[in-house]
């Protein structure tokens, strides 16, 4: 019976959904990067990645809005604010993101040569993806807005459809059309419009329907946005900058292999994604009602390092075998790699754990500690003389991250929340 009622909790088979409908969408994902593995050529497929991990971090760096929407909506519910202030929220951001999204993607298109030279991809790259800025700009106020209300089925099934809408499209433009590169790189913001319009029909049209004024707690974002932008920023240039960097300083095979094996560790987040996503509303409604989250904490540790080591070590016995079987015999030198990265994701993991928490309580210590970070590691890297040592700035970066947001919590934020100082 007691097992049954635990099961039963909201957070456990919110938990449990949301990492079977993550499952499928990184299962799908990584359908999509094997088969551009299987279809292009190594160096083709080094410059869609790099591309990819760019996208990735700007994907990262414009969803600053989604905590900051997330945690108005939940407090907005949790809190004593008028009926359908959650639609305000929805109403007073969302035009605003599309017309920052709009400029961005002007700006990409000006400064194309210069991020291309900087990439080391062909300008066209850039041009072709530069589109995914509106996407990525608008959509986290979406996602934001679904979290907040904890409608995390819809919020799940709206990432899958990001990446079955990226999948269909690369079979469509590369196998049955025979398009290249290119047709691999028009693929990715293809799927995000699709995940847009799917978010926008699970939001419903009755978000547009009449609200009341929106407080002015929830009007000036600013500092919260800012915190949120630069630690996002910091955050996914600490798990994503190595990549770019060997394509920048290694030969094209050696890149490609290595763009295997940051495939293979990007999955290590699976389930740690999954139960950080539902950790974050109840993170902001505890923080906003003064109670300790110190057991939410412990819980989210644990089922974050729990499959990222068990997968670690799934990967050092049989990398070699999986390697071969999923992405050919081509990129076998990505194996032996797959033990210190995932070390490097265990941390990460729980890097990310703080990270959301302090965005849903308070952010900018945090902020500060990744974005030093950030700029050693970047530092670190620039005199990295072979691919280990790229490898072991990386899993260390994920470790000194984790074990400070450890030291923040426990010798500056807790003693606030018991009113200890």
């Amino acid at each position: 019976m007691a097992l049954r009622q635990a099961l039963l909790r909201p957070a456990v088979w919110q938990t449990g959904f949301l990492a079977g409908v993550d499952g499928l969408t990184n299962l799908t994902d990584y359908v999509f990067h094997i088969y551009l593995a299987r279809a292009l050529l190594p160096a083709d497929f080094a410059v869609v990645q790099t591309v990819n991990t760019a996208v990735l971090i700007l994907v990262t760096a414009l969803a600053v809005l989604q905590p900051v929407v997330a945690r108005y909506t939940a407090v907005s519910t949790a809190a004593d604010y008028p009926p359908h202030t959650d639609r305000a929220i929805f109403q007073f951001y969302f035009p605003r993101s599309a017309i920052v999204g709009a400029g961005l993607v002007a700006v990409a298109w000006v400064i194309r040569p210069y991020l291309a030279n900087w990439l080391g991809v062909p300008g066209t790259a850039v041009l072709i993806t530069a589109p995914i800025l509106f996407l990525v700009a608008v959509r986290p106020v979406v996602a934001g807005w679904l979290q907040g209300q904890r409608r995390f089925v819809s919020f799940g099934l709206t990432r899958l459809a990001n990446a079955l809408g990226r999948l269909l499209l690369a079979v469509l433009l590369i196998g049955l059309l025979s398009g290249g590169a290119a047709a691999a790189l028009a693929a990715i913001p293809l799927g995000s419009l699709i995940a847009l319009l799917a978010g926008l029909t699970a939001v419903g049209w009755r978000v547009w329907q009449t609200a009341p004024s929106l407080p002015d707690a929830f009007r000036r974002p600013g500092r919260l946005t800012l915190a949120a932008f630069l630690a996002l920023t910091a955050y996914m240039s600490l798990l994503s900058l190595d990549l770019i960097w060997v394509n920048r300083t290694f030969a094209a095979e050696t890149a490609g292999a290595y763009a295997t094996a940051v495939l293979l560790r990007r999955v290590l987040l699976l389930l740690p994604g999954a139960v950080i996503v539902v950790m974050y509303p109840r993170a902001a409604a505890r923080a906003a009602q003064g109670l300790l989250p110190d057991k939410l904490l412990a819980q989210t540790a644990v089922v974050v390092l729990l499959p990222t080591l068990g997968l670690t070590a799934v990967y050092t016995l049989a990398g070699p075998l999986l390697i071969r079987w999923t992405f050919g015999a081509a990129y076998a030198a990505a194996a032996p790699l797959l033990l210190p990265l995932g070390l490097g994701m265990a941390g990460f993991g729980l890097t990310a754990v703080w990270l959301n928490f302090y965005l849903a309580t308070r952010p900018w210590p945090f902020a500060g500690l990744l974005l030093g970070a950030a700029v050693g590691q970047l530092l670190f890297y620039d005199t990295a003389v072979s691919l280990s040592h790229i490898v072991a700035i990386f899993a260390l970066s994920g470790w000194v991250t984790a074990v400070g947001g450890l030291v923040i919590y426990g010798g500056w934020l807790r003693p606030k929340i018991t009113g200890k100082k």
